[in-house]
C-alpha cells in the first residue's frame, strides 16, 4: 500500500433500477436526486448513459456536478460512447458532445477518467493501433483509459504503446475464458484504473447483460482484489476501483466490502437498505444517515 495513494471506490452507473431494492431508500427519487445520494457512500461512479446516448452535454454534466456538490472529493468517470469504441469512427456529434460535457466537469474538477472501453472484436492489429492513436489525440486534454479485452492484446509492446500514447490502461478482472485478456498488473501514467466484471463463465459465454454480470467475489476473491490494489507502484496517486458486477446489485455489495478492507478500522458506515439485502455486510458496516465521510481514517498496512 502506499499513503500517498488516493482510492476510489464506486460501481459501474447509479441509475440501475435493481439498485432501487439495496441502495436507494426511495425508488422514485428523480436521476439527480438518486446521485446526490449514491455519493454520499462512494466517491467515484461510472457514468454509463454517455455509451448509449451521443446527446448528452456540458448541460447534463452541470447537472451531474450540482448533484454532488455537498461531496468535495466526488470523482466522475465517464463512459465513451460507443460509436468511438465499437463503431470505431470519430465522427460528430459524439466527439463534440462529449467533448463539452468532459470540459465541464474537467473544469469544476470532478473529473477522474475517460473509459474507452472496446468489445472483444476489438482485436491487436495494425488497424485498431492506429485508430487508439486517432483517440488518443483527440481526447489528449483528458485522462483516457483503455480497456481492452481481447487476448492478443496482452503482448510485451502493450506497455510501451499506451506510453507513446499517453494513455491509461484499465486493469480489467474478466473470466478465465480463453481468449479474454487475463488481469495484467502495469499500469501507464500515475492512475490506476480497476475494473471489475465478475467471472461468472457461463453468463459471459451465453451473452446476455443480467448474466455476464451476475456475480458475487467471495471473501478470498477479494483479499485477491486487496492485494492488487495494494500492490500498485508508488507512482500511483489515485486508484479508481469500479465494481461492475450490478446484477442483484452485487457491485454495491463488493464496493461497500472494498472499502471496508482499504481502511484500517475495517468498518465503515453504510446505507440500511444494503445492510437490508446484504445482511452479511454487517460483519463490517454499520448504520449510517448517509452523511459519515469516506476514507476518513489511515488506511491498512497491506498485508
Amino acid at each position: 500500500m502506499q499513503e500517498s495513494t488516493r482510492y476510489y471506490v464506486g460501481i459501474g452507473g447509479w441509475e440501475h433500477d435493481m439498485l432501487n431494492d439495496c441502495l436507494y431508500p426511495d425508488a422514485g427519487a428523480t436521476s439527480p436526486q438518486k446521485l446526490s445520494y449514491y455519493a454520499r457512500w462512494f466517491n467515484t461512479v461510472e457514468v454509463r448513459p454517455t455509451f448509449w446516448d451521443d446527446t448528452l452535454n456540458a448541460d447534463d454534466a452541470r447537472e451531474w456536478v450540482n448533484a454532488v456538490r455537498e461531496q468535495r472529493d466526488f470523482l466522475f468517470s465517464v463512459k465513451l460512447h460507443s460509436s468511438l469504441t465499437h463503431k470505431r469512427t470519430l465522427a460528430v456529434p459524439a466527439t463534440d458532445n462529449m467533448e463539452s460535457l468532459l470540459d465541464m466537469l474537467q473544469s469544476h474538477g470532478r473529473l477522474g477518467a475517460v473509459l474507452a472501453q472496446f468489445p472483444y472484436s476489438f482485436t491487436n492489429t495494425g488497424a485498431n493501433r492506429q485508430y487508439l492513436e486517432g483517440l488518443a489525440i483527440r481526447f489528449a486534454e483528458f485522462p483516457l483509459h483503455v480497456e481492452l479485452r481481447h487476448a492478443s492484446w496482452d503482448y510485451p509492446g502493450l506497455h510501451a504503446l499506451f506510453s507513446e500514447l499517453k494513455v491509461g490502461s484499465v486493469n480489467v478482472d474478466l473470466p478465465r475464458i480463453r481468449q479474454l485478456i487475463p488481469y495484467i498488473p502495469r499500469m501507464t501514467g500515475d492512475r490506476a484504473y480497476l475494473r471489475l466484471h465478475g467471472r461468472n463463465e457461463k453468463g459471459w459465454l451465453l451473452n446476455t447483460f443480467d448474466g455476464r454480470y451476475d456475480y458475487h467475489y467471495n471473501n478470498r476473491e477479494m483479499q485477491e482484489i486487496r492485494r492488487r490494489i495494494f500492490a500498485l507502484p508508488p507512482e500511483c496517486s489515485r486508484a479508481f476501483v469500479v465494481w461492475n458486477n450490478t446484477t442483484g446489485g452485487k457491485a454495491v455489495a463488493n464496493a461497500l466490502q472494498c472499502m471496508a478492507m482499504l481502511r484500517s478500522s475495517g468498518m465503515i458506515p453504510a446505507p440500511p437498505p444494503a445492510l437490508q439485502a446484504f445482511p452479511w455486510l454487517k460483519e463490517f458496516a454499520r448504520t449510517a444517515s448517509g452523511n459519515a465521510p469516506l476514507f476518513g481514517d489511515k488506511y491498512r498496512e497491506a498485508m
